[in-house]
């Protein structure tokens, strides 16, 4: 196999990387959003998996007083910033 060796200006080398990172960033964005990363409002059952818990102790989190909006009797809608906030918080005490 031969190698191919690229000389390039400084300036075009940074134009290079500069795209491959637009690249990578807007792949990673689009990654995000497919997979409903990007969203910060979530129900109960996104926010049980967001969190990796059982529905018995977002209960518990719930009553440990984390951030929630209810809509209704049974619509229950939390902020994912909001919820990490409460988290860091609750550990410091």
């Amino acid at each position: 196999m031969v190698d191919l060796k690229v000389t390039l200006a400084e300036e075009q080398e940074n134009d290079l990387k500069r795209y491959f990172y637009e690249i990578a960033l807007e792949s990673f964005q689009l990654a995000k959003r497919d997979l409903g990363l990007d969203r910060d409002l979530v129900n109960r059952k996104g926010m049980q998996q967001w969190l990796d818990i059982s529905p018995q102790f977002l209960d518990e989190l719930i009553s440990l007083g984390m951030p929630y909006t209810l809509i209704g009797t049974k619509k229950y809608f939390f902020s994912k910033q909001e919820c990490r906030k409460f988290l860091i918080d609750y550990n410091k005490k």
